[in-house]
Parts: C-alpha cells; sequence; structure tokens
C-alpha cells in the first residue's frame, strides 16, 4: 500500500511543489524489555541518538521512579541501564535528550549520563521544566516558574552553560520551542500580574492566550498573536480559552514550524496558525501519544491509540503530510498502549513503545 500527495519541502509558503511519496513502514524487530529488570515495565519515552545506532528509553518498571535503557540497534543488545533518581516518564514537557556529539543524554534539565556505561555526569546548573535544545545543541531553554505565576525563559550555552534570563512579561508559559534561526516561540497565559493591562496592544482578560515570538539576542521586537476569551453557552463558566495555550510543542527545523499535540501548527517566522490531522478528524490531540518528524521535514508521524473502555473508536498511527496538514495513510502496530514515537535521525527507523516493548519500523 502507498500513497502520494502534493507537499512543499521547506517552508509551505515557498511555493515550491514538489510529490511526497510514502509507502506503509514495515515492522522489522521488537525490543522485549521484560528481562531488563523485575516488575511491569511501561515504556514512557524514546529519543534516537545523533547517529542512529542507540534508542534510549525511558521506562517505568515496578519498585523504582524512572529509568532509562540505552539499546544498541546494530548490535541488537542493551548497551547501559539507567536508575533516574527523578521521576518525570508521565510528565509531557519533559524530553530525554542526546547531546550533539552523542556522548551525554539528559532527561530533566540537569541530570546527565554517559550513554555508553550508564555513569552518572556532574550536574549541569540548569534549572526549569521542559528543556529543549536549539536545531545544533549548543543551547538550551528551559521554563521558569510556579504554575499560575510570571515565567522566565532560561537559555543556556551548553558548552559553558553561561544563563541568559529572559522574562516573558509577567505572562506564565505553559510551552516553549525553539525554531530554527534560534528564536523562541511560547505559548502563554494570563496572571494576576498581567490581567486587565495592556500588552502587545491588547487588552487582557482572564481567558486570553497568546502565542509569542522571541529574539534571545534582542535584535528583534517580540511579536505576539492574541485569542481573546471565547464565549460558551454554560453560565456556570461563560467564556473558555479559544487557543490551546497548554499544548505541548515540537519543532520541525526544516519548514521552521512548530507542531502542538493539540493539532495546530505554528509558523515560527510568522506566527500564522495552521492546522494538521489524523485520519479521525474528532480528534482533539492528534499528537498527544508522539508525533516525530522525517529527516527532510516533508512527513509528521503520529502514534495512535486505543480506548479500553469503549465508546470510542481506535485511533491508528498515521503518516501526515506537512505542508497540507492532511493525513497520507494509516498503519498498525503499539496502539494498544502508550508509549512514545521516535523517528530515526537518518530517517531509516521509526520507533513506537509498545507497552514494555519497542516496534522498530523500517521507513526506507
Amino acid at each position: 500500500m502507498a500513497s502520494s500527495s502534493n507537499a512543499t519541502p521547506g517552508n509551505p509558503a515557498s511555493g515550491q511543489v514538489a510529490a511526497v511519496q510514502v509507502s506503509v513502514p514495515k515492522l522489522k524487530k521488537t525490543i522485549d524489555l521484560r528481562d531488563v529488570g523485575p516488575g511491569i515495565l511501561m515504556v514512557r519515552k524514546m529519543t534516537f541518538s545523533p547517529d542512529s545506532r542507540y534508542l534510549a528509553i525511558v521506562e517505568s518498571p515496578v519498585g523504582s521512579q524512572a529509568d532509562i535503557v540505552v539499546w544498541d540497534l546494530q548490535l541488537g543488545r542493551m548497551q547501559s541501564h539507567i536508575h533516574c533518581p527523578s521521576n518525570y516518564a508521565d510528565l509531557p514537557y519533559y524530553d530525554l535528550l542526546w547531546s550533539r556529539d552523542g556522548t551525554v543524554i539528559s532527561f530533566g534539565a540537569k541530570r546527565q549520563w554517559n550513554p555508553m556505561t550508564g555513569e552518572a555526569l556532574p550536574d549541569n546548573p540548569a534549572i526549569g521544566r521542559g528543556a529543549r535544545l536549539n536545531k545544533d545543541g549548543t543551547k538550551l531553554l528551559t521554563i521558569v516558574g510556579a504554575i499560575g505565576e510570571p515565567s522566565y525563559i532560561h537559555v543556556y550555552d551548553t558548552q559553558t552553560w553561561e544563563l541568559q534570563n529572559i522574562y516573558v512579561d509577567g505572562l506564565e508559559v505553559s510551552m516553549a520551542a525553539w525554531t530554527a534561526d534560534d528564536k523562541i516561540v511560547v505559548s502563554v497565559s494570563v496572571t494576576r500580574e498581567t490581567f486587565g493591562k495592556t500588552l502587545d496592544g491588547h487588552v487582557i482578560k482572564w481567558y486570553d492566550t497568546a502565542v509569542r515570538l522571541l529574539d534571545p539576542t534582542g535584535k528583534e521586537p517580540t511579536k505576539a498573536v492574541w485569542f481573546p476569551e471565547q464565549a460558551t453557552d454554560d453560565p456556570k463558566s461563560p467564556f473558555t480559552y479559544a487557543f490551546p495555550a497548554g499544548s505541548q510543542g515540537k519543532t520541525n527545523f526544516v519548514t521552521n514550524q512548530i507542531f502542538l499535540d493539540a493539532g495546530r501548527v505554528i509558523d515560527g517566522v510568522t506566527l500564522k496558525i495552521s492546522r494538521y490531522h489524523s485520519f479521525d478528524e474528532n480528534d482533539v490531540a492528534p499528537g498527544g501519544f508522539g508525533m516525530g518528524f522525517s529527516p527532510d521535514g516533508r512527513l509528521l508521524y503520529l502514534k495512535g491509540v486505543s480506548f479500553p473502555y469503549g465508546g470510542h473508536e481506535p485511533i491508528k498511527n498515521s503518516i501526515v503530510d506537512v505542508a497540507s496538514g492532511k493525513p497520507l495513510l494509516q498503519f498498525d502496530g503499539g496502539i494498544d498502549h502508550l508509549g512514545n514515537l521516535a523517528v530515526s535521525p537518518d530517517g531509516k527507523y521509526l520507533a513506537l513503545g509498545d507497552a514494555h516493548s519497542i516496534l522498530i519500523f523500517s521507513l526506507q
């Protein structure tokens, strides 16, 4: 089974049209983690090494908070097993990160390990949540501030750990992501300090949200798009949010777009909002169970899910045309369990978490 669609490489607004050819991924192997440790294991997150040889896997075993398994895909064996002292496994804004040279993995902002030996490395000085690396791995951002309170963006140089502290005008930041040109897109909501004030030419109300583009160099002014509160038909809750500011995002560095798990796409230059969806158009969070991009940026992979309590048909794994936001095909595998998704940097493999196992699909 194969499908094709007209798509645009790079920025969809460029006007350059090319055909996207895509085939159904083929299951190549299954990695069973039940022999790694005792008890029931649940795969939570995964990230490939920069050279695509290793897969780092966050799992939640019985009796401990969160473990990290580094698997050698070339030799078909475990390379290292790390006991993580902090449990970030179920928090959507914590990613498992590899350094650009593949010598360090980190989970949360501070904790670091040698992926080949599992040895704990000295903590870096970073604090905050939602740690994200920029395109070349030279900078790390985090979100600092209590829920409901004004937030700061911390930007660290990953070689010197020099800190730049960016105040976000008293707003609460729920998502922060790098753009391809090292600017930062944040989604924000109102705090007590900002309610009723005028910011970006907008008078702020309680249910207003915004997307803002920050330039850490200070050379360009902050750009913003505000979404005014939306009226409801419920007299007990007369207003709601018009934009899902709490959704987490992943950057497609080729197209310079941030894809939110709630089906929205933010242009990293203009802040224009578009949409993508799976084959189920009623799916309000098509990327909520895992998403990743092909190395050329043209394809978006979405992990599906089934619903054990009935009332909703299973949502299969999908491949989406990035330029149009439309799904191209569906495929089976791993939808009965949560477990996330990862695409290898060389574009050869797709990994899907399936309870205690990892399903490795061939994409070529």
